[in-house]
C-alpha cells in the first residue's frame, strides 16, 4: 500500500512539472470593453513565445465608426510603446497579431478616434 502510495505522488509530481509549463504556453487573456475614448486591458501578459495573436468581437460600435488596438512594452513607471495599433473598422479586420519578444511583458489598450462615442465587446489576447 505504501509502494502504490509513493508512486502516486510521484506520478503527481511528474505530472504537475510537466502541466504547469504547458498551460504557459497556452495563455490567454480574455477582455470585455465598453470604451468612450481608450481602455487598458487588465494586467500585463509575459510573452511564451514570438507573437502575440488576438481577436476582436464587436458588439455594438455606439456610433463610432473605428477603433485600434495597441501594443506595449510594460514597465514599472510608464509603458514604452512596442508596436503600432492595429486598425479595426465595422467591416475590417478581426484578428490581430504582434511579433513580441519572447519573456517580456506587454499591455495593451484599444483606443477610438472620436470622444463621447463608445464601443463594445470582447477581444481574446493569446500570448
Amino acid at each position: 500500500m505504501i509502494k502504490k502510495l509513493k508512486y502516486c505522488i510521484v506520478a503527481v509530481v511528474f505530472s504537475m512539472g510537466v502541466l504547469v509549463p504547458l498551460t504557459a504556453y497556452a495563455a490567454v487573456n480574455n477582455v470585455s470593453y465598453d470604451f468612450k475614448h481608450m481602455v487598458a486591458v487588465n494586467g500585463k501578459m509575459n510573452a511564451t513565445k514570438g507573437t502575440l495573436s488576438g481577436s476582436v468581437s464587436v458588439s455594438n460600435w455606439g456610433k463610432d465608426s473605428s477603433f485600434s488596438v495597441k501594443l506595449f512594452e510594460h514597465r514599472v513607471i510608464l509603458n514604452d510603446i512596442s508596436k503600432g495599433g492595429t486598425y479595426f473598422s465595422p467591416t475590417g479586420n478581426k484578428k490581430f497579431s504582434y511579433s513580441v519578444t519572447k519573456g517580456k511583458s506587454y499591455c495593451a489598450e484599444f483606443w477610438k478616434n472620436q470622444n463621447g462615442k463608445y464601443i463594445s465587446g470582447k477581444a481574446s489576447f493569446s500570448y
